[in-house]
């Protein structure tokens, strides 16, 4: 299966979504183990269906000149939203009765991992609009003083 490069806002993003993703891919891992022969290449191939929606959104609605107001947020949780919803429902497909205590586990794993990145990421939001906020007031003094 050929790696997709995800395309990131920056670096502080990347590193979270980069941690968020080892967490998810080693608990599917787990979790995939004792089922049919092929699950978790199954869940890699839809994995690459979310980096690919997400570079799509990035060129469309991202890297252009005239960013749509919340279009950064949405970016920004991207993944972390469609990894959390894939594997959920992921998972819950692989339940067989006879492994659903273990599964719920891993749900409840996955569930706790992805608010811990939605705050990491509000994080980087906030911290996306105060470097707007500092830029715009730069430009403001500048032409002020000019």
């Amino acid at each position: 299966m050929k790696d997709i490069e995800i395309i990131y806002l920056n670096d502080e993003h990347e590193q979270i979504i980069e941690g968020y993703l080892r967490v998810i891919k080693k608990l599917m891992y787990f979790a995939t183990e004792n089922t049919e022969n092929g699950k978790y290449q199954d869940f890699l191939t839809i994995l690459n269906s979310i980096y690919l929606y997400s570079n799509n959104f990035y060129a469309t609605m991202i890297n252009k000149s005239n960013i749509e107001k919340g279009a950064v947020a949405e970016f920004l949780f991207l993944i972390p939203n469609m990894l959390f919803y894939t594997s959920i429902g992921f998972l819950t497909a692989l339940k067989d009765g006879q492994n659903d205590s273990e599964l719920k586990n891993s749900l409840e794993e996955i569930g706790f991992n992805c608010e811990n990145i939605t705050s990491e990421l509000a994080d980087v939001l906030i911290d996306e609009a105060e470097k707007k906020e500092i830029l715009k007031d730069i430009f403001n003094n500048h032409l002020t003083n000019n």
